[in-house]
């Protein structure tokens, strides 16, 4: 009795752990972490300490405490007159000192000031981005330039693309640079350096690019007007990794917003200043409603308006579909961490778009496995209503833990295989209402979706667990509470029992949701393998084994044991040792063999 009690007590200490608040993002007014040189540039009452020795050998210190205008004014002066690496270093930072002082009053004035510093270090930068190595002049090019594209950003529209500023040297026209993957900071409702972001909750690593100008995120709202316009936009909205950098010609300058998604380099190939990580933290940005997992488990009805397929980014005819499934008793967010880690390879980015399908996991996975089929022929009809498309013709599906199974339904056509391992009498013998044989021929009759030519299966329990058959899995199985549905219609209230199959009567006895169609003898999983995968399709799996010392074969990963996710099919069969059922998700070994299929799949070598 004591045992079972604290086998319970410690399934409930589970769930609730599960429930606990997630990750979220805070925009700080300042870097996270700065190194001293960005201290500095960040504080205006704080000047280098080049940049005082040099006013101090120049004799304009107490000039430039009492009036900076005039001692920018006579340090550029003589700049021009006998240049030199100090006096552009100590004029650049002046300029940028007093731009930041001008910002709030005379927000013009200050985009003359900043452009006078971009000019004097932009040079500089750039050869210490092609070396690799941190400068003064490279930190202040990445600080101006930032503050140019969040001014620009807070700028009316109506204003157009260019306009004229004062400098010290002479006026500047400054204009928004286009071309391929550049972006007005306007069309954006947020514009903020990369650094200022702070993701409290999760801990992963940051995916960033060493480079010339300012790592950027931009974000976009969930707005009504967005989302007609686009359905798959998240409820959080997007972030957009961005790069701000100003490129001059004579008196013009330009300032170039480049969507690091689309080019990660200038046009002569030098690195731009990336933080990936920081556009997929704005994930969990903006205070949403969110899939609250446990309660997603136990109570799914209470969050079909959550369910369906999100994009990160608008959808981009030119990158192949990357369909991603969460398992039992997670949310799609629970992808972001492996999302963070696979936009580390510049394959993933160029040739990728990541969608991902959420769903409420307490329904049974025949159902969520139809709604993924509806929600993935919803996706191609919006978006490639002719089929000319070649991209949408080669979809990569991924799922891990339950969402295996459903990625692996999508890839076989049933035939009669799921209707006959449920019933011994055809369709048209049984006493069924239109619309309660409608249900049945959607959860049992089935093609396979002729746009993936691959899946990826993450630790998918394909012939069940025992987890959902012992005591815990029982336990919670038995909280889960789900609305009238199909399951119930044609088990609880038809007399079809003597048209069941032994194996289905004895699921008819027993709650129907996620928990207890994963049970090893839940008919439906041993269907759907039975189900041929549609010819051309390949499959990779990646299984997880806890303990490393124990023959792969009688192996587990806590949760599924390797011989339940074990594919005779599968192309490729990667093991990783070591890891659990979730944290297998992202461990270096599953990232590269996933980065290494998708070279694959893209031809790439």
């Amino acid at each position: 009795m004591i045992s079972r009690k604290l086998t319970i007590s410690g399934a409930i200490a589970i769930l609730t752990l599960a429930a606990c608040s997630g990750p979220n993002v805070k925009i700080l007014d300042r870097p996270v972490s700065e190194t001293k040189t960005a201290r500095a540039l960040t504080s205006s009452t704080a000047l280098e300490q080049e940049t005082r020795r040099t006013l101090r050998q120049e004799d304009l210190l107490q000039l430039y405490k009492k009036d900076s205008h005039a001692a920018i004014s006579e340090m550029a002066r003589r700049f021009k007159t006998e240049p030199s690496p100090e006096r552009r270093l100590a004029l650049a930072e002046m300029s940028s000192d007093s731009a930041d002082i001008l910002t709030r009053q005379q927000p013009l004035d200050a985009l003359g000031r900043y452009l006078d510093a971009a000019w004097l270090t932009r040079d500089g930068a750039l050869a210490a981005s092609r070396q690799g190595i941190e400068t003064t002049e490279r930190t202040m090019y990445a600080y101006v330039s930032a503050r140019v594209a969040r001014l620009i950003r807070d700028q009316p529209k109506a204003s157009g693309r260019s306009r004229r500023v004062s400098g010290s040297f002479h006026p500047w026209e400054l204009k928004l640079d286009e071309g391929t993957g550049k972006v007005d900071p306007r069309d954006y409702d947020l514009v903020v350096p990369a650094s200022w972001l702070k993701t409290d909750g999760i801990k992963w690593k940051s995916i960033t690019q060493e480079g010339v100008g300012a790592a950027m995120v931009g974000h976009r709202a969930a707005t009504p007007e967005r989302k007609e316009a686009d359905p798959l936009i998240p409820a959080a909205g997007r972030g957009f990794p961005l790069n701000a950098r100003i490129d001059f010609q004579g008196k013009t300058a330009r300032l170039v917003i480049q969507d690091l998604m689309d080019r990660s380099t200038t046009s002569s190939g030098v690195p731009l200043a990336a933080n990936f990580s920081a556009a997929v933290s704005f994930s969990y940005y903006a205070d949403v409603r969110r899939m609250n997992r446990l309660e997603a488990l136990l109570n799914p009805n209470e969050y079909q308006d959550t369910k369906g397929m999100f994009s990160l980014r608008p959808y981009d005819p030119d990158r192949i579909p990357l369909i991603l499934v969460h398992g039992l008793l997670s949310s799609a967010e629970a992808w972001y961490p492996f999302i963070n880690l696979l936009l580390a390879d510049p394959a993933v980015r160029e040739h990728y778009q990541i969608v991902l399908f959420n769903y409420p996991t307490g329904v049974p996975i025949s159902q969520s496995a139809a709604e993924l089929r509806s929600a993935l022929t919803d996706y191609q009809r919006r978006n490639d209503p002719n089929r000319s498309n070649p991209k949408m013709r080669d979809m990569v599906i991924l799922g891990h833990s339950m969402g295996g199974i459903i990625s692996n339904a999508q890839i076989r056509s049933s035939g009669d295989r799921v209707y006959d391992a449920y019933f011994t009498k055809d369709l048209n013998q049984l006493d069924l209402s239109k619309e309660q044989e409608n249900d049945i021929k959607t959860y049992g009759y089935f093609k396979a979706n002729p746009d993936i030519d691959r899946a990826i299966l993450l630790a998918a329990p394909l012939r069940g667990s025992a987890f959902a058959s012992n005591r815990i899995g029982q336990f919670g199985a038995s909280l889960i509470r789900l609305p009238f549905n199909v399951v119930d219609a044609v088990f609880g209230q038809i007399e079809v029992v003597d048209a069941l199959t032994d194996v289905a009567q004895q699921a008819s006895q027993r709650p129907r949701n996620s928990v207890t169609s994963l049970r090893p003898d839940n008919p439906l999983l041993g269907a759907f393998l039975s189900c041929p995968v549609r010819p051309g399709v390949q499959i990779h799996s990646i299984v997880a084994q806890k303990d490393p010392d124990t023959p792969i074969e009688e192996g587990t990963d806590g949760f599924v044991p390797y011989t339940s996710s074990h594919l005779d099919e599968a192309v490729s069969e990667v093991v990783v040792k070591g890891a659990d059922h979730r944290g297998m998700v992202n461990r270096d070994e599953t990232v590269q063999e996933v980065w290494r299929i998708l070279r694959l799949h893209a031809g790439i070598k």
